[in-house]
This record gives structure tokens, C-alpha cells and sequence, in this order.
């Protein structure tokens, strides 16, 4: 574990201390969505899943990692553009720890760097970011992943006629790439924005994520091949 600055010296109340100034910055979520599926909750199973994951991975420092999760989303309070929230957290983190001497220089710029890249493709912010952007996929997945994917998508229907899996049932990562840079988005339905979770496991890469996130896809689509047969029973 690296040197922490000369601020507060108790490992239990610097993690305190983030977790209160999170929970401050959500209280400025302006879209009901946000307040929902990135909230609080959202940001403390991340954290049990960067806990985790870190662990397994035999990562060094458990305090950067639950400092990181706790931090990941702060960016959303203050964008118009959720994409740019990776980078507006890193700064609104780094800006935070630095005033309240949390962490030292070092660490403060490998939070940041997890930080903004977490919401990026795979790659950056180190073993660090790697860990955080897999903990917040895990979240997107399963039953978990199913909740927060009719909750952000509130206003869309369900799904459409008996296109009941969606129009992008089936889809793989690269492929709702494709569909964001042609500006067709996930989809149409709220089932589409699920498909669209459920692709996201393709871009895990550590081993004890993969694992973890193995029955958490299985659940998603016996979820949409369930909601299938119901829905379709008496057609």
C-alpha cells in the first residue's frame, strides 16, 4: 500500500468520507433515470463487485479500489452528455481528494485514471480501471441488470408486436457499435436496451469476471426467452 497524504489517517474514515461527499454530488441528479439506475445503490454494488473482483485478482490496494467505485459515477451530476461523465468524474475525484488530502499524488491520478476510463472501450486506467469497468458491467447483468434496464428506459414500451426479444435479440458488442455509430442506438424497446446489456459481458477480461458474470447472462436470456413464451402463449 502506497503512502496516504497527511489528511485524515484512518482508512475507515476516508472511505466515510468519500461515500458522504457521493452521496451529496447524487443528490444533484437532475433526470429521474439517472437517480435510479446510477444511484446510490448502483454505486455500492459496484463497489462489492470491485471488491471482489480485486480480491480474486489479488489486487494490492482494496482502499483505491473502493474508492474508485464509490467515485465513478460523480461526473453524471455535473454533464449534459452522459458519454463525458468518465472524464468530468476524473476531474470532480481528483479535485475532491486532492482538497481533502485523502490520498497521495499517485493514487489520486490512478482513481482518476479508472475513473475516466471506466465508461471507455477496455484498455485503459491499468489493472485499476480494468477491475472498476468490469464491476460496473457485472451491475448491468443478471436480475440486477434486468431492473435497471426497464427503469432507465422508462419511457419506451416493453417491446413491440410479437418482436418480443427485441430487434436486436442475439446482438454481440460490436455489433450495438455499429448501431451507435449509424445512430440507431440500442433499439426501439425496452427489451433492446437489455439485449444491449447483455452484450456488454463480451467485453470482460479478467477471469474471475467472466466467471462471475457467466450465470448473471444465463439469467438474462432465460428472462427474455421467458417473457417470450408468456407473452406469446395464447397468440
Amino acid at each position: 500500500m502506497t503512502e496516504k497524504q497527511k489528511g485524515i489517517q484512518d482508512p475507515g474514515k476516508r472511505i466515510q468520507a468519500v461515500e458522504t461527499y457521493v452521496v451529496r454530488a447524487m443528490e444533484m441528479f437532475a433526470c429521474p433515470d439517472l437517480r435510479i439506475a446510477h444511484g446510490f445503490q448502483h454505486v455500492d454494488r459496484v463497489r462489492g463487485w470491485a471488491l471482489h473482483i480485486a480480491r480474486e485478482e489479488g489486487y494490492p490496494d482494496l482502499e483505491l479500489v473502493e474508492a474508485s467505485a464509490l467515485l465513478h459515477d460523480v461526473g453524471l451530476a455535473a454533464v449534459t452528455d452522459r458519454w463525458d461523465h468518465g472524464r468530468v468524474g476524473a476531474e470532480m475525484a481528483a479535485r475532491f481528494l486532492r482538497e481533502q488530502e485523502l490520498f497521495a499524488e499517485q493514487d489520486i491520478v490512478a482513481i482518476a485514471e479508472a475513473i475516466r476510463s471506466h465508461n471507455a472501450p477496455p484498455g485503459g486506467g491499468g489493472l485499476l480501471g480494468t477491475i472498476l469497468r468490469e464491476a460496473d458491467t457485472l451491475d448491468a447483468l443478471g436480475a440486477v441488470g434486468v431492473m435497471r434496464a426497464f427503469a432507465s428506459r422508462y419511457d419506451k414500451p416493453p417491446y413491440l408486436g410479437q418482436q418480443v426479444k427485441g430487434e436486436t435479440w442475439g446482438l454481440a458488442i460490436a455489433d450495438f457499435e455499429v448501431r451507435f455509430t449509424n445512430g440507431t442506438g440500442t433499439g426501439p424497446a425496452i427489451v433492446d436496451q437489455v439485449n444491449f446489456q447483455l452484450s456488454l459481458h463480451g467485453n470482460l477480461q479478467l477471469t474471475s469476471s467472466q466467471r462471475a458474470a457467466a450465470p448473471l447472462v444465463a439469467y438474462m436470456r432465460e428472462f427474455l426467452a421467458q417473457l417470450e413464451r408468456q407473452v406469446l402463449a395464447n397468440h
